[in-house]
Protein backbone atom coordinates (compact mmCIF):
# COMPACT_ATOMS: atom_id res chain seq x y z
CA UNK A 1 0.00 0.00 0.00
CA UNK A 2 1.59 3.56 -1.13
CA UNK A 3 0.08 5.62 1.55
CA UNK A 4 1.57 9.27 1.74
CA UNK A 5 0.12 10.22 5.06
CA UNK A 6 2.01 12.61 7.27
CA UNK A 7 1.73 14.67 10.24
CA UNK A 8 2.85 18.14 11.55
CA UNK A 9 4.33 18.48 14.53
CA UNK A 10 5.76 21.07 16.67
CA UNK A 11 5.51 21.90 20.43
CA UNK A 12 2.37 24.12 21.76
CA UNK A 13 -0.92 24.72 21.92
CA UNK A 14 -2.56 24.72 18.58
CA UNK A 15 -4.08 21.53 17.21
CA UNK A 16 -4.01 21.09 13.07
CA UNK A 17 -2.75 17.93 11.10
CA UNK A 18 -1.92 17.58 7.72
CA UNK A 19 -2.76 14.17 6.03
CA UNK A 20 -3.12 12.05 8.75
CA UNK A 21 -0.50 12.74 11.95
CA UNK A 22 -0.21 14.56 15.07
CA UNK A 23 -0.65 17.92 15.85
CA UNK A 24 1.30 20.83 14.96
CA UNK A 25 1.39 23.90 17.70
CA UNK A 26 4.17 26.53 18.02
CA UNK A 27 4.01 29.40 20.99
CA UNK A 28 3.39 32.51 19.88
CA UNK A 29 1.92 31.21 15.98
CA UNK A 30 -1.76 32.91 15.21
CA UNK A 31 -4.49 30.51 15.72
CA UNK A 32 -4.86 28.45 12.39
CA UNK A 33 -8.18 29.48 10.63
CA UNK A 34 -10.40 27.78 7.82
CA UNK A 35 -9.83 29.13 4.47
CA UNK A 36 -12.18 31.63 3.20
CA UNK A 37 -14.15 30.37 0.84
CA UNK A 38 -15.76 31.65 -2.47
CA UNK A 39 -17.74 29.35 -4.49
CA UNK A 40 -19.63 29.00 -7.90
CA UNK A 41 -23.50 29.44 -8.48
CA UNK A 42 -24.09 26.02 -9.10
CA UNK A 43 -22.45 22.97 -8.54
CA UNK A 44 -18.91 22.60 -10.42
CA UNK A 45 -18.40 19.72 -12.44
CA UNK A 46 -14.50 18.88 -12.46
CA UNK A 47 -13.03 16.17 -14.53
CA UNK A 48 -10.50 14.50 -13.01
CA UNK A 49 -8.27 11.47 -13.68
CA UNK A 50 -7.50 8.09 -11.92
CA UNK A 51 -3.91 7.58 -11.49
CA UNK A 52 -3.34 4.18 -12.45
CA UNK A 53 -6.63 3.25 -10.60
CA UNK A 54 -6.09 4.35 -6.91
CA UNK A 55 -5.45 8.35 -6.83
CA UNK A 56 -8.29 11.38 -8.15
CA UNK A 57 -5.96 13.76 -9.53
CA UNK A 58 -7.38 17.06 -10.59
CA UNK A 59 -6.20 20.74 -11.90
CA UNK A 60 -5.69 23.07 -9.32
CA UNK A 61 -4.28 26.76 -9.58
CA UNK A 62 -1.41 27.69 -6.89
CA UNK A 63 -1.36 31.62 -6.08
CA UNK A 64 -2.00 31.70 -9.93
CA UNK A 65 0.08 29.07 -10.98
CA UNK A 66 -1.63 26.27 -12.75
CA UNK A 67 -0.84 22.15 -11.92
CA UNK A 68 -2.74 19.21 -10.43
CA UNK A 69 -4.00 18.24 -6.73
CA UNK A 70 -4.36 14.71 -5.09
CA UNK A 71 -7.23 14.27 -3.15
CA UNK A 72 -6.92 12.92 0.68
CA UNK A 73 -10.01 12.90 3.06
CA UNK A 74 -6.63 11.43 5.11
CA UNK A 75 -4.92 14.99 5.04
CA UNK A 76 -6.00 17.60 7.79
CA UNK A 77 -4.52 20.21 5.94
CA UNK A 78 -3.54 20.70 1.93
CA UNK A 79 0.20 19.83 1.94
CA UNK A 80 2.80 21.31 -1.18
CA UNK A 81 5.84 19.74 -2.07
CA UNK A 82 9.10 22.29 -0.97
CA UNK A 83 10.67 22.06 -4.51
CA UNK A 84 7.33 23.26 -6.12
CA UNK A 85 6.39 25.70 -3.40
CA UNK A 86 10.11 27.35 -4.04
CA UNK A 87 9.53 27.47 -7.79
CA UNK A 88 6.31 29.13 -7.78
CA UNK A 89 7.78 31.60 -5.01
CA UNK A 90 6.11 30.95 -2.05
CA UNK A 91 8.38 31.62 0.65
CA UNK A 92 9.60 29.44 3.92
CA UNK A 93 7.52 29.05 6.40
CA UNK A 94 7.53 28.35 9.90
CA UNK A 95 10.17 25.25 10.75
CA UNK A 96 7.70 22.22 12.00
CA UNK A 97 7.99 18.17 12.14
CA UNK A 98 6.13 16.07 9.71
CA UNK A 99 4.85 12.67 10.75
CA UNK A 100 4.49 10.05 7.94
CA UNK A 101 3.72 6.31 8.19
CA UNK A 102 7.14 5.59 8.00
CA UNK A 103 8.75 8.35 10.48
CA UNK A 104 9.22 12.25 10.96
CA UNK A 105 10.80 14.61 8.26
CA UNK A 106 11.28 17.94 8.52
CA UNK A 107 8.30 20.05 7.11
CA UNK A 108 7.43 23.98 6.83
CA UNK A 109 3.93 25.78 7.72
CA UNK A 110 3.52 28.67 5.09
CA UNK A 111 -0.01 31.17 5.33
CA UNK A 112 -2.02 33.42 3.06
CA UNK A 113 -1.64 31.11 0.40
CA UNK A 114 -4.67 31.24 -2.46
CA UNK A 115 -5.72 27.70 -4.29
CA UNK A 116 -8.44 27.38 -6.56
CA UNK A 117 -10.40 24.67 -7.95
CA UNK A 118 -12.55 25.38 -10.80
CA UNK A 119 -14.35 28.50 -9.65
CA UNK A 120 -14.17 27.68 -5.70
CA UNK A 121 -11.05 29.47 -4.32
CA UNK A 122 -10.03 28.79 -0.73
CA UNK A 123 -8.11 31.87 0.20
CA UNK A 124 -5.85 32.87 2.86
CA UNK A 125 -5.05 29.13 3.80
CA UNK A 126 -2.76 27.87 6.10
CA UNK A 127 -0.67 24.88 4.34
CA UNK A 128 2.19 22.47 5.08
CA UNK A 129 4.92 22.40 3.21
CA UNK A 130 7.47 19.36 3.01
CA UNK A 131 9.58 17.29 0.43
CA UNK A 132 7.61 14.77 -1.33
CA UNK A 133 10.12 13.94 -3.83
CA UNK A 134 10.35 10.17 -2.39
CA UNK A 135 6.39 9.70 -2.68
CA UNK A 136 6.81 11.63 -6.33
CA UNK A 137 9.37 8.75 -7.65
CA UNK A 138 6.99 5.87 -5.62
CA UNK A 139 3.94 7.07 -7.20
CA UNK A 140 5.64 7.61 -10.69
CA UNK A 141 3.95 10.85 -11.36
CA UNK A 142 4.67 14.08 -9.78
CA UNK A 143 3.34 15.30 -6.66
CA UNK A 144 2.95 18.68 -6.31
CA UNK A 145 -0.28 18.98 -3.99
CA UNK A 146 -2.35 17.22 -1.79
CA UNK A 147 -5.79 18.62 -1.40
CA UNK A 148 -6.74 17.78 2.40
CA UNK A 149 -9.06 18.30 4.95
CA UNK A 150 -9.88 22.18 4.89
CA UNK A 151 -11.14 21.24 1.06
CA UNK A 152 -12.95 18.85 2.21
CA UNK A 153 -14.36 20.37 5.37
CA UNK A 154 -15.40 23.51 3.65
CA UNK A 155 -17.71 21.85 0.44
CA UNK A 156 -20.06 19.08 -0.41
CA UNK A 157 -17.42 16.84 -2.73
CA UNK A 158 -19.80 14.32 -5.03
CA UNK A 159 -17.85 11.98 -7.17
CA UNK A 160 -18.81 9.47 -10.10
CA UNK A 161 -16.43 7.38 -11.29
CA UNK A 162 -17.64 5.99 -14.43
CA UNK A 163 -17.94 9.09 -16.21
CA UNK A 164 -14.52 10.61 -14.33
CA UNK A 165 -16.01 13.81 -12.82
CA UNK A 166 -16.49 15.38 -9.43
CA UNK A 167 -18.90 18.22 -8.26
CA UNK A 168 -18.23 20.78 -5.72
CA UNK A 169 -20.56 22.84 -3.99
CA UNK A 170 -21.14 24.88 -1.05
CA UNK A 171 -22.81 22.62 2.17
CA UNK A 172 -25.26 24.96 1.97
CA UNK A 173 -26.41 24.36 -1.36
CA UNK A 174 -26.32 20.42 -1.28
CA UNK A 175 -29.21 18.71 -1.09
CA UNK A 176 -28.94 14.25 -1.29
CA UNK A 177 -30.63 12.89 -4.18
CA UNK A 178 -34.32 11.44 -3.56
CA UNK A 179 -33.78 8.20 -1.53
CA UNK A 180 -30.20 8.63 -0.39
CA UNK A 181 -29.45 7.45 3.33
CA UNK A 182 -26.78 9.53 5.15
CA UNK A 183 -24.30 7.72 7.33
CA UNK A 184 -22.67 9.54 9.90
CA UNK A 185 -18.86 9.11 10.36
CA UNK A 186 -17.41 9.31 13.79
CA UNK A 187 -14.48 12.09 14.69
CA UNK A 188 -10.86 10.58 15.60
CA UNK A 189 -9.08 14.31 15.68
CA UNK A 190 -10.20 16.22 12.30
CA UNK A 191 -10.60 13.21 10.63
CA UNK A 192 -13.75 10.76 9.68
CA UNK A 193 -13.58 7.12 10.75
CA UNK A 194 -16.45 4.72 9.60
CA UNK A 195 -17.39 1.24 11.18
CA UNK A 196 -16.13 -1.78 9.41
CA UNK A 197 -16.77 -5.41 10.56
CA UNK A 198 -13.82 -7.91 9.77
CA UNK A 199 -14.13 -11.42 9.14
CA UNK A 200 -17.10 -11.35 10.80
CA UNK A 201 -16.11 -9.40 14.03
CA UNK A 202 -17.01 -6.61 15.94
CA UNK A 203 -17.64 -3.56 14.53
CA UNK A 204 -14.39 -1.55 14.55
CA UNK A 205 -13.10 2.01 13.70
CA UNK A 206 -11.44 2.92 10.44
CA UNK A 207 -9.80 5.63 8.75
CA UNK A 208 -11.63 6.69 6.02
CA UNK A 209 -9.19 7.88 3.63
CA UNK A 210 -9.51 8.79 -0.02
CA UNK A 211 -5.91 8.89 -0.73
CA UNK A 212 -4.82 5.44 0.64
CA UNK A 213 -4.65 3.59 -2.83
CA UNK A 214 -5.48 0.27 -0.99
CA UNK A 215 -8.92 -1.71 0.43
CA UNK A 216 -8.16 -1.90 4.06
CA UNK A 217 -5.24 -1.91 6.20
CA UNK A 218 -5.20 -3.27 9.91
CA UNK A 219 -2.82 -2.23 12.63
CA UNK A 220 -1.31 -5.26 14.42
CA UNK A 221 -2.99 -4.35 17.69
CA UNK A 222 -5.91 -5.37 16.13
CA UNK A 223 -4.91 -8.44 14.27
CA UNK A 224 -3.12 -10.39 16.80
CA UNK A 225 -5.91 -10.50 18.76
CA UNK A 226 -7.36 -12.41 16.22
CA UNK A 227 -5.85 -15.98 15.33
CA UNK A 228 -8.59 -16.20 12.43
CA UNK A 229 -6.93 -13.68 10.74
CA UNK A 230 -3.27 -14.04 12.16
CA UNK A 231 -3.03 -17.21 10.44
CA UNK A 232 -4.44 -16.16 6.90
CA UNK A 233 -1.78 -16.94 4.02
CA UNK A 234 0.23 -14.10 4.15
CA UNK A 235 3.22 -12.56 1.95
CA UNK A 236 5.73 -10.10 3.00
CA UNK A 237 5.54 -6.65 2.04
CA UNK A 238 6.14 -2.95 3.09
CA UNK A 239 3.88 -0.15 3.15
CA UNK A 240 4.91 3.44 3.64
CA UNK A 241 5.24 7.02 1.64
CA UNK A 242 6.41 10.00 3.85
CA UNK A 243 9.58 9.15 5.91
CA UNK A 244 9.88 5.74 4.35
CA UNK A 245 8.92 1.92 4.09
CA UNK A 246 7.52 -0.09 7.37
CA UNK A 247 7.41 -3.68 7.40
CA UNK A 248 3.22 -5.02 7.08
CA UNK A 249 2.21 -8.87 5.78
CA UNK A 250 -0.26 -8.66 2.18
CA UNK A 251 -3.03 -11.36 3.10
CA UNK A 252 -6.59 -11.86 1.96
CA UNK A 253 -9.30 -11.82 4.40
CA UNK A 254 -12.71 -13.90 3.80
CA UNK A 255 -15.48 -10.96 4.21
CA UNK A 256 -15.22 -7.19 5.08
CA UNK A 257 -19.03 -5.43 6.16
CA UNK A 258 -18.98 -1.99 5.42
CA UNK A 259 -22.35 0.47 5.17
CA UNK A 260 -24.60 -2.90 4.96
CA UNK A 261 -22.71 -4.33 2.12
CA UNK A 262 -20.49 -7.09 2.87
CA UNK A 263 -17.38 -7.71 0.64
CA UNK A 264 -15.79 -11.43 0.01
CA UNK A 265 -11.86 -12.07 -0.45
CA UNK A 266 -10.47 -7.96 0.35
CA UNK A 267 -6.73 -8.03 -0.57
CA UNK A 268 -5.70 -6.28 2.73
CA UNK A 269 -2.41 -5.18 4.33
CA UNK A 270 -1.67 -6.04 8.26
CA UNK A 271 0.83 -3.50 9.57
CA UNK A 272 3.49 -5.18 12.03
CA UNK A 273 3.21 -1.77 14.34
CA UNK A 274 0.17 0.15 14.42
CA UNK A 275 -2.61 0.98 17.18
CA UNK A 276 -5.84 2.40 17.26
CA UNK A 277 -5.51 6.12 18.59
CA UNK A 278 -2.90 7.23 15.63
CA UNK A 279 -4.55 7.60 12.90
CA UNK A 280 -1.25 7.34 10.56
CA UNK A 281 -1.21 3.89 11.88
CA UNK A 282 -4.96 2.97 13.16
CA UNK A 283 -7.22 0.49 10.73
CA UNK A 284 -7.94 2.22 7.09
CA UNK A 285 -10.87 2.48 4.53
CA UNK A 286 -8.85 2.96 1.32
CA UNK A 287 -10.13 4.11 -2.16
CA UNK A 288 -10.41 0.62 -3.13
CA UNK A 289 -13.56 0.08 -0.85
CA UNK A 290 -14.73 3.71 -1.51
CA UNK A 291 -14.70 3.09 -5.94
CA UNK A 292 -17.67 -0.06 -4.65
CA UNK A 293 -19.75 3.63 -4.27
CA UNK A 294 -20.88 6.59 -5.49
CA UNK A 295 -19.65 9.06 -3.41
CA UNK A 296 -21.32 12.19 -1.98
CA UNK A 297 -18.76 13.15 0.86
CA UNK A 298 -19.94 16.02 3.43
CA UNK A 299 -17.30 15.75 5.46
CA UNK A 300 -17.45 19.22 7.70
CA UNK A 301 -20.57 18.07 8.99
CA UNK A 302 -19.26 13.93 9.36
CA UNK A 303 -21.14 12.00 6.81
CA UNK A 304 -21.23 10.57 3.58
CA UNK A 305 -23.85 9.15 1.43
CA UNK A 306 -22.71 5.68 0.18
CA UNK A 307 -24.92 4.70 -3.39
CA UNK A 308 -23.68 1.04 -4.00
CA UNK A 309 -22.73 1.27 -7.70
CA UNK A 310 -24.29 -1.58 -10.83
CA UNK A 311 -20.94 -1.19 -12.30
CA UNK A 312 -18.61 -1.77 -8.96
CA UNK A 313 -15.21 -2.43 -10.49
CA UNK A 314 -14.26 -4.78 -7.54
CA UNK A 315 -10.51 -5.06 -5.80
CA UNK A 316 -7.63 -4.64 -7.63
CA UNK A 317 -5.01 -6.80 -6.32
CA UNK A 318 -1.33 -6.74 -6.57
CA UNK A 319 -0.12 -9.91 -8.04
CA UNK A 320 3.66 -9.34 -8.49
CA UNK A 321 5.28 -9.18 -5.39
CA UNK A 322 7.31 -6.23 -6.46
CA UNK A 323 7.52 -3.04 -5.03
CA UNK A 324 9.16 -0.13 -7.56
CA UNK A 325 10.48 3.53 -7.94
CA UNK A 326 9.95 4.77 -11.02
CA UNK A 327 13.80 6.50 -11.33
CA UNK A 328 13.55 8.71 -15.08
CA UNK A 329 14.27 5.60 -17.47
CA UNK A 330 14.26 2.71 -15.13
CA UNK A 331 12.49 0.99 -12.74
CA UNK A 332 14.05 0.44 -9.41
CA UNK A 333 12.92 -2.59 -7.11
CA UNK A 334 12.76 -0.81 -3.75
CA UNK A 335 11.03 -4.36 -2.26
CA UNK A 336 10.53 -7.91 -3.28
CA UNK A 337 8.67 -10.28 -1.55
CA UNK A 338 9.88 -13.45 -0.54
CA UNK A 339 6.73 -14.94 -1.43
CA UNK A 340 5.60 -13.56 -4.88
CA UNK A 341 5.93 -14.52 -7.95
CA UNK A 342 8.58 -11.34 -8.96
CA UNK A 343 10.88 -13.54 -6.62
CA UNK A 344 10.39 -16.92 -7.89
CA UNK A 345 11.17 -15.30 -11.59
CA UNK A 346 14.56 -14.58 -9.83
CA UNK A 347 14.00 -10.28 -9.35
CA UNK A 348 15.95 -9.17 -6.70
CA UNK A 349 15.94 -6.05 -4.91
CA UNK A 350 17.63 -3.36 -6.07
CA UNK A 351 17.29 -4.73 -9.69
CA UNK A 352 16.41 -2.08 -12.12
CA UNK A 353 14.37 -2.50 -14.73
CA UNK A 354 14.66 -0.59 -18.17
CA UNK A 355 11.47 -2.14 -20.62
CA UNK A 356 8.20 -4.14 -19.42
CA UNK A 357 7.19 -6.28 -22.33
CA UNK A 358 9.36 -4.33 -24.78
CA UNK A 359 7.74 -1.23 -24.09
CA UNK A 360 11.01 1.11 -22.81
CA UNK A 361 10.90 2.63 -19.58
CA UNK A 362 10.35 6.68 -19.51
CA UNK A 363 8.65 9.33 -17.48
CA UNK A 364 5.28 8.52 -18.66
CA UNK A 365 5.47 4.99 -17.83
CA UNK A 366 3.22 5.10 -14.85
CA UNK A 367 0.51 6.65 -17.56
CA UNK A 368 -0.09 3.41 -18.55
CA UNK A 369 -1.86 0.27 -17.18
CA UNK A 370 -0.02 -1.43 -13.99
CA UNK A 371 0.91 -4.51 -15.12
CA UNK A 372 1.30 -5.79 -11.80
CA UNK A 373 -2.19 -5.99 -11.11
CA UNK A 374 -2.89 -7.90 -14.34
CA UNK A 375 -4.92 -11.04 -14.91
CA UNK A 376 -3.59 -14.36 -13.22
CA UNK A 377 -1.33 -16.17 -14.93
CA UNK A 378 -0.32 -13.90 -17.58
CA UNK A 379 3.48 -13.53 -17.96
CA UNK A 380 5.72 -10.45 -17.85
CA UNK A 381 8.98 -9.92 -19.41
CA UNK A 382 11.12 -7.45 -17.32
CA UNK A 383 14.38 -6.36 -18.95
CA UNK A 384 16.94 -5.43 -16.68
CA UNK A 385 19.67 -2.83 -16.96
CA UNK A 386 22.61 -5.24 -16.94
CA UNK A 387 20.65 -7.06 -19.86
CA UNK A 388 19.08 -9.89 -18.47
CA UNK A 389 15.20 -10.87 -18.54
CA UNK A 390 13.01 -12.36 -15.93
CA UNK A 391 9.75 -13.62 -16.79
CA UNK A 392 7.32 -12.90 -14.17
CA UNK A 393 3.86 -15.26 -14.13
CA UNK A 394 1.34 -13.15 -12.06
CA UNK A 395 -0.70 -15.21 -9.46
CA UNK A 396 -2.60 -14.61 -6.58
CA UNK A 397 0.34 -15.31 -3.83
CA UNK A 398 -1.49 -14.37 -0.81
Amino acid sequence: MHRAKLGLLTSATIAVLAAAGLAIAHPGHPPITPPEMTFAAHAETIPFQLFRGNRIVIPVTVGGHRTQAILDTGASMTTLDRSYARSIGLPEGLKIQGKGTGGTVDAELVTGVTIDVGATRLANMSIGVMDLSAVTRSLGRPMTVVLGRDFFNATVVSIDWAASTLEVRSPSAFAPAPGAAALPLARKGPFNTISISVAAGKPIEALFDLGSDGALALPRSYWETRPDIANLRWAEARSGGVGGLTPARRATVPEVTLAGRTFRAVPTTLSEAGNDTDPTQMANVGIQFLKQFRLDLDLGRDRVFLTPRSDAPGFDRDRAGARFDLAGDRLKAVFVSPQGPAAQAGLKTGDEVVAVDGMKVDASFYQRADWTRGPVGHTVALARADGSTVKVTLADYF
